[in-house]
This record gives C-alpha cells, structure tokens and sequence, in this order.
C-alpha cells in the first residue's frame, strides 16, 4: 500500500542483508507494544494495544489514511500480536536458538546501515551529468529504442470546459506553463493532476486512445481535450522518438545511474573494507585465499 511507503523505505537497506531480517522484525514489532501507550486506540490483544498514532508515524506522512487502510493494518497487527503473546506463552523469546538469531539479524541490519551511510548514498550521489553523457556516447549502441517514444506534458481535468479552456491558453501567448499555474491556482478549474515532460510508450500511456492522439502530435502541438475514465487529458508534444533509433540520452539516464552507481557501489565497498584493514588487526587461519584482502 503506498500509505505504507515509509515502513518499506526503512526496510529497504535491511534487503542488502535479509539474514533472520523476518525474525528481528516479528519481535521488534510485537515487543514494542505498550500498554499505558497515550492515544486513540484502534486495537488491542489482551493488555497490548494499538493506537492511531502509531499508525500515522509508521505510514506516509505525504498522504490521509483510509479507514480501510487502517483497518488493514490493524488487522495485520492483531494477527502479529495474536502469534507472538502464543510464542511468549510457550517461551519461545526465551530460546538460545532465537536469540542467536536476533543477535545475528542484528548484526546484518547495523552491518547494512552502515554500508548505506558509508559507502551506498555516497556512491549513488556523486554521480555527476558528465559521467552518464560520457556513459551514453561509450555505449550508445545499447540504447536504440525497442518500442516508439513519446515525450508529453499532460495534464487531466474533470470537466470537458476547464479543460477546453486551458488548451485554448495554452495555445495562446501565454503559453502551456503559463495556463498550469493558473488551473492550478484555481480550484474551479477542476485540475486533477498534470505531468511535464515525462516519457510514454504505447503500453504506459492509458487508454490506447491517449497514444493514438500522442503519437499523432507533431512538436510542440497540443491536442483536444480525450475524455478518459478519469478525466479529460490534454497533452503537449515534446518529441517522437522511434523504434530502432538512438535513445534520447533523458529517457536512458535512469537506467545509465542505475549501471555507474552499482560500479560506484563495488569500487567504493572495496575502498571501504581495505580502509577498515587498515585500521584494525586481521589474521587468516585458515589456507585459502582472502577474497578481501586486495592480494592476488
């Protein structure tokens, strides 16, 4: 659910290390209910209990919770709560085997903090425009286009009206922007939502009456109104690009970041772990080769 947006972003450096990850989350979660926790409470298992704050501070700020969201997450409360009172009961927390494993998913979680504080965001960040131009004219054989490309700013109302007189500003001298900020200004205009510049292909622009209008766009030109089942889209062209020719280096340089940052990510963990060498004292006991130690 994308009220939950927040909970996966805090679990998405725990992917690096899924080792007993499951189980750290299960007793994290159910340990730290409370029972004198100040608030509206939403559910409760015996003495432990749920309350809405709870909800609203592990759930995505950005957005309003629908009761049926809420719900939802109760219910998965309830249930986790349900199983882990049953565990308790039967002493489970309480074995050497499970410890061990918390310890150990412990270890991998403060292992993957670091590595995203350290090594991760700063390869990520420290990519510069340069470098994935440079990337793009190195490898511009694998960025020929697969499918037809359309670069379009749209933007959808709910009412057929607004939306003929925004296209008409937007044709005007005033311009596409322009005629934007004024629908978005005014409520009454009945903007729901709009987009600048992103790129769609036949199977991302929906419905399929959208890309046929798109596609038939020439640079620059804004199209009538197209009455969806969400509103009425008026679309701008910035460009058509075909199947089989060169890429637009823009449409690419996601997946350009993506390539520079996995190297950035490798190059900067082995710097990383020879600095750490370098700090502390390390022996092999055992005769095989240390893939770590930068020796060949």
């Amino acid at each position: 659910m994308t009220a939950l947006r927040t909970i996966l972003a805090r679990e998405e450096s725990a992917r690096r290390f899924p080792l007993f990850v499951s189980t750290l989350l299960l007793l994290v979660a159910a340990g730290c209910t409370q029972t004198d926790v100040p608030g509206t409470v939403i559910a409760r298992v015996n003495e432990s209990v749920l309350t809405m704050e709870q909800v609203r501070a592990n759930s995505d700020p950005a957005r309003t919770l629908t009761q049926n969201e809420v719900r939802q997450y109760a219910n998965r409360w309830v249930v986790n709560e349900l199983l882990f009172q049953e565990a308790r009961a039967r002493g489970y927390d309480e074995s050497e085997q499970l410890l061990a494993k918390v310890r150990e998913a412990q270890k991998q979680l403060t292992i993957a903090d670091l590595l995203e504080r350290e090594v991760y965001s700063l390869a990520e960040s420290s990519i510069q425009p340069s470098e994935i131009a440079t990337y793009y004219q190195a490898h511009a054989a694998e960025f020929v286009l697969q499918e037809d490309v359309a670069r379009l700013s749209v933007a959808i109302f709910a009412e057929l009206e607004p939306a003929n007189r925004f296209r008409s500003s937007a044709l005007g001298e005033s311009g596409w922007e322009a005629g934007i900020a004024a629908a978005a200004a005014d409520q009454s205009n009945g903007l729901i939502s709009y987009a600048d510049s992103t790129f769609y292909t036949a199977s991302s622009l929906y419905p399929p009456e959208l890309w046929k209008v798109a596609n038939a766009l020439g640079m620059l030109e804004v199209s009538f109104p197209v009455k969806t089942s969400v509103g009425f889209v008026v679309m701008r062209s910035l460009g058509q690009f075909k199947v089989g020719g060169a890429a637009p280096i823009s449409f690419v340089e996601p997946q350009i970041r993506s390539r520079l940052a996995m190297e950035r990510r490798q190059e900067r963990y082995q710097q990383y772990i020879q600095s750490l060498r370098a700090k502390h004292a390390v022996q092999m006991m055992v005769a095989v080769q240390d893939t770590l130690s930068g020796e060949r």
